[in-house]
């Protein structure tokens, strides 16, 4: 069967009979498709929406039906699978998914968001980027610390000490608490996350409260893991993350049964080593997936992933710092026992159910268990340049996340408007233990600088962790949603909704005595208008239920939560097919939300709320192909961000903490035509400068970071093969994550990965 070039087309099929769903096919691309009736009787597809070649269109409306085709010109025969046809085993499965480096990285649907399900991206009424796994893995990404340095819509998270999930700062806020797999957890702390698990990563740039419940005021960030392969799969990569760091990651897929209806897919990952100044890493990770089409119409998959990572000599937090400049990052600063241990595991299920064309059910579970052990050392610069020290060791603790949904999608029609109400719940909730001998602080040596830290001796701690382990705090959050996907005709649409929130705190022990439950109804109101099939324009209103901010460790009222309050955003946005492998993206947005920060008390200071921050800006993401031969992922974000209202005056027109209110960045991949499987990339990244400190008084520079590289696949002995080279910081530069930690040096990283 022969696969003819063939240009994408924009595929708008709803849910419904198989049979409904070829005709409306065959009306929207060039084929003309046979069949017997009985072949199809009884059949359903749950639809198809994007940009498709015709032909990947018609694979993905008979995925799992038991349906195979053979094409002569435009014309194709459908028929019952009757053997196995297999393609090579040298072929990846990355080309039959979206968001190839074939395809420029672009995607053209993503997996739902909140309550909609799989939609177009271009007509998803949101700022969006989607990062997919071959962009992972061609910047041979430690962990998405570099995915998000990368991506025009995020900040550089502090990641470089642990490998548990980034808080990503995203429109001037920090996105603390992940989605899995569409699942909002209720709190990030503690939550694990590896890049090999991950088929892509859809960032949400701005307020999702209907979408997702509480939090999330700037974005949220949706990690969507992998699944089993349509064809056989059989990859290794060999590769060296920076310094000593070498690893070893398999990955496995295919389908069980001749009929294609179960399937599987394993990832397994050793890594050990040194970084590039010196902290020895030891990681193991094993993800497995299973999934069935037990039914034609029931859906079910499972996923488990078990986490293993020990981190040691990790670089010191700055709690205060006087002078910035003239701190040398390609130094190591920490003894080895200040290390980081985690040990994690991660439950998925879902479950798709579509028992006629009228109705679809999907419902999901996620649990994950967490320990963790730490042992740092907290910083404090003296006028003279040298610094005292705080030192901290934390007996094993254990965060806990259980997470779920369950949405019921039903389509009719009201005289000629459609509708797609969907009716769901979800709930989060998350649970920190700690014993009462848990913590221990010691001052440090008189002031040393900063080369002198490495040489600090473990303290003897004593015993500590003998004690069981108790609650100390839990957040939950539940939400009641409805949401109307409206269609008036082929340019009009709405997409409207209401969220019944409900956020609940408790904290006991080490941590006071706090016990507070909030309610709010969330709404959300888009109105779309596609003035042409490839540009689509929306606007956007919605709010969202916040858990007040847990005061840190650092300071007076450690342990305190701050009240819950609710944040608006309104947004206007636009959204260009330049080509089908090229996507512009473009929003103007207003978040107002109240105000958090350190009221800089002495000696210790206090976290307070008051007042009021706005965040005014403006986004623009350009991710596809250029040319034939050029790639790019680029954008920027502009914003006006202050505080306008405070009951003390000094703070008011005062810029929040931690937020750059300029990014621009690119990254670029150009295929040479004169040396075939060739690509060199390169990457050129500026974030603003920010504030550390409520007043403004300490600044963080801005920086421009610059990364290059090459990427090289061909065939041995009929094997594809793939080598990649990465250089992270190419010039050195000397830079803040933020106010407390330390940027990344430069880092050289390689891989070879090859089929097998």
């Amino acid at each position: 069967m022969p696969v003819q070039a063939q240009n994408t087309v924009a595929i708008n099929i709803p849910s419904q009979p198989l049979s409904d769903a070829l005709l409306q096919l065959g009306q929207q691309t060039s084929l003309q498709i046979l069949y017997t009736p009985d072949l199809v009787r009884e059949l359903n597809t749950s639809g198809l929406q994007g940009n498709y070649t015709p032909e990947n269109a018609l694979r993905q409306l008979l995925k799992g039906t038991g349906i195979e085709y053979e094409r002569q010109g435009n014309t194709v025969t459908l028929k019952r699978i009757s053997a196995v046809t297999l393609p090579p085993l040298t072929v990846s499965t990355a080309s039959l998914k979206q968001g190839t480096a074939e395809e420029g990285y672009r995607v053209s649907n993503i997996s739902g968001i909140g309550l909609w399900g799989e939609r177009s991206l271009r007509d998803t009424p949101y700022s969006m980027s989607v990062v997919p796994s071959d962009l992972i893995e061609n910047v041979n990404a430690q962990n998405m610390g570099q995915i998000f340095k990368m991506n025009p819509l995020t900040q550089e998270p502090n990641i470089q000490n642990h490998n548990s999930v980034p808080f990503v700062t995203i429109r001037g806020f920090q996105s603390e608490n992940p989605v899995y797999d569409g699942i909002p957890l209720a709190d990030g702390n503690g939550s694990v996350i590896s890049v090999i698990e991950i088929d892509r990563v859809e960032i949400l740039s701005g307020t999702s409260g209907f979408l997702y419940g509480g939090g999330r005021v700037g974005g949220a960030i949706n990690y969507v893991t992998k699944g089993p392969t349509d064809i056989p799969l059989r990859r290794l990569t060999f590769g060296n993350y920076g310094g000593t760091q070498f690893y070893g990651h398999a990955d496995i897929g295919g389908k069980f049964d001749e009929r294609g209806r179960f399937g599987y897919r394993a990832n397994l990952l050793y890594q050990g080593g040194d970084t590039a100044i010196g902290e020895p890493v030891n990681q193991k990770v094993a993800n497995i997936v299973l999934d069935g089409q037990i039914t034609d119409t029931l859906y079910v998959d499972v996923k488990y992933t078990y986490n293993d990572y020990r981190k040691e000599a990790t670089q010191p937090l700055f709690n205060s710092v006087i002078e910035r400049t003239g701190i040398d990052t390609s130094k190591r600063y920490s003894p080895k026992w200040a290390s980081n241990d985690v040990q994690s595991h991660k439950a998925y299920t879902s479950l798709r159910w579509d028992p006629n064309k009228y109705f679809t059910l999907r419902s999901a579970f996620f649990y994950q268990h967490t320990n963790m052990r730490v042992s740092r050392i907290f910083l404090n610069q003296q006028a003279d340049g040298t610094f005292t020290q705080r030192l901290n060791n934390t007996a094993d603790e254990t965060h806990e996340n259980y997470g779920g949904y369950i949405y019921l999608d039903t389509q009719f029609s009201t005289f000629d408007i459609g509708h797609k109400l969907t009716l769901g719940y979800s709930s989060t909730f998350y649970e920190y233990f700690l014993s009462n001998d848990c913590c221990i602080n010691q001052n440090g040596a008189s002031s040393l600088s900063l080369n002198e830290l490495k040489n600090i001796p473990e303290p003897n701690w004593g015993s500590i962790g003998n004690d069981p382990k108790l609650p100390v705090w839990i957040n939950r959050f539940n939400n009641i949603l409805i949401g109307d996907n409206i269609i008036f005709n082929e340019r009009w649409s709405a997409m409207v909704g209401l969220n019944y929130a409900t956020t609940v705190n408790k904290a006991f022990r080490l941590f006071g005595d706090n016990d507070y439950e909030k309610s709010a109804l969330t709404p959300t109101v888009s109105l779309l208008y596609k003035p042409i099939e490839e540009v689509t324009t929306y606007v956007s209103y919605m709010e969202a239920l916040e858990t007040g901010t847990r005061a840190g460790d650092t300071y007076a009222n450690r342990g305190e939560i701050l009240p819950p309050l609710v944040s608006k955003q309104y947004e206007v946005g636009l959204k260009y097919d330049i080509n089908p492998n090229l996507l512009l993206s473009t929003a103007l947005f207003r978040i107002e939300k109240a105000n958090q920060y350190s009221d800089l008390a002495t000696p210790i200071p206090s976290y307070v709320q008051d007042g009021l921050q706005v965040h005014n800006g403006v986004e623009l993401v350009l991710t596809g192909k250029i040319t034939d031969n050029l790639t790019i992922m680029g954008g920027g974000t502009l914003m006006d961000i202050n505080v306008e209202k405070s009951n003390n005056p000094a703070l008011e027109g005062k810029k929040p903490t931690n937020a750059a209110s300029r990014m621009g960045k690119i990254y670029a991949e150009y295929a040479l035509p004169w040396i075939p499987g060739l690509s060199l990339t390169g990457g050129i990244y500026y974030t603003g400068e920010r504030y550390a400190d409520a007043a403004n008084t300490d600044k963080i520079p801005s920086y421009t970071l610059y990364d290059i590289g090459a990427r090289y696949s061909t065939r041995v002995l009929n094997k594809a093969l793939t080598v990649r080279l990465n250089v992270i910081n190419l010039t050195g530069k000397n830079y803040w994550q933020n106010a407390t930690y330390l940027g990344v040096p430069r880092t050289v990283a390689f891989s070879v990965s090859t089929m097998f």
